[in-house]
C-alpha cells in the first residue's frame, strides 16, 4: 500500500501531488518502488499458478464439493435475489468497462491526473492479467445442474466478476485522500468485492478458487502500478501530471492585479 498522504488545509486541494525527494544516506542501498514492483511481480505468478493447482484433481474436487454443498444447502428465494443483484452490479463487460472509464473521468475533472492515470492502468492491467489466466489456465465452469443463472462464456479461473469488485475497491484505498477516505474504502469497497464474489460461487457460475484468482489480479495490479509511480526514474513525468495548470499568465510576468 501507498504511504498515506497529509491532509490537505483548508482552503487548498483534497490531495498535494507527490513530491520527489532525494533519498536520504541510509535510502541509497534501497531503491523506491522496487518492493512493490517485486510484489506484483509475485501475485502475478501467484494467479497462474493458483489456477495450475485449482485444476490438480485434490483441490478441483474440493472446489466442486463447496459449490455442491450450497446447491444443496445453502441457496434460498431472498438469498438467490440478493446474489442475482450482486453479479449484476459487477459483470465485466458493462460494469468494469464503465468503471475503467468513468472513474478516471471523474479523477480528472477534478484535476487529480496522477490518480486518473493509475485507476486507469490498476484496471487495465487488472482486466488484462484475468484474460492471459483464463487463456493459459483454461478451467472449465461448474457443471450446469449447479448453475442457477447461464453461466458466462469463457474459461472459469479466474472470475472476472470478482476482479472488477476487487480491483475498484484497492483503487479507491490507492487514491483515497486522508486515512477517513480510506477507511470507508477499504470498508464499503471490500464489502462490494466481497458481495460479488461470493454471489458468483453461490450462483454456481465460479468454484471458490476462481473468485480468490480474480482477487488476486486487482492486487497485482495495484502493486505493480504503485511500484511504478514510486520509482525516481518516472518522477518528472508524474511532477508534470501533478503540475497545476497556470493559466492567464503572459511571458515578462505582468498579469492583472
Amino acid at each position: 500500500m501507498p504511504r498515506p498522504r497529509h491532509a490537505a488545509a483548508p482552503g487548498s486541494q483534497a490531495t498535494e501531488p507527490h513530491r520527489y525527494r532525494a533519498p536520504s544516506p541510509g535510502e541509497q542501498g534501497r531503491r523506491p518502488g522496487t518492493g512493490r514492483l517485486l510484489t506484483g511481480a509475485g501475485l502475478c505468478a501467484a494467479v497462474l499458478l493458483l489456477g495450475e493447482l485449482a485444476k490438480a484433481g485434490p483441490v478441483a474436487r474440493l472446489d466442486l464439493r463447496a459449490d455442491q454443498h450450497i446447491a444443496a444447502h445453502d441457496r434460498g428465494g431472498a438469498l438467490t435475489t440478493l446474489a442475482k443483484l450482486a453479479t449484476d452490479i459487477g459483470k465485466p463487460e458493462t460494469v468494469g468497462i464503465g468503471l475503467l472509464i468513468l472513474v478516471p473521468v471523474v479523477l480528472l475533472l477534478i484535476r487529480r491526473r496522477l490518480d486518473a492515470v493509475k485507476v486507469f492502468c490498476m484496471f487495465a492491467g487488472a482486466f488484462a492479467l484475468a484474460e492471459i489466466g483464463k487463456k493459459l489456465i483454461n478451467e472449465h465452469r461448474p457443471p450446469a445442474s449447479l448453475q442457477l443463472v447461464a453461466a458466462d462464456s469463457g474459461a472459469s479461473f479466474p472470475s472476472g466478476h470478482a476482479t472488477v469488485a476487487a480491483v475498484l475497491a484497492v483503487a479507491l484505498v490507492v487514491i483515497a485522500a486522508t486515512y477517513a477516505w480510506r477507511a470507508a474504502a477499504l470498508v464499503l469497497g471490500g464489502l462490494y468485492a466481497l458481495a460479488v464474489a461470493v454471489s458468483r460461487v453461490y450462483l454456481g457460475d465460479h468454484y471458490p478458487l476462481d473468485v480468490l484468482g480474480g482477487m488476486l489480479c486487482a492486487l497485482a495490479a495495484a502493486f505493480v502500478v504503485t511500484g511504478l509511480a514510486a520509482l525516481p526514474a518516472l518522477q518528472p513525468y508524474l511532477r508534470r501530471l501533478e503540475a497545476p495548470r497556470r493559466g492567464g499568465r503572459r511571458r515578462g510576468g505582468s498579469g492583472a492585479a
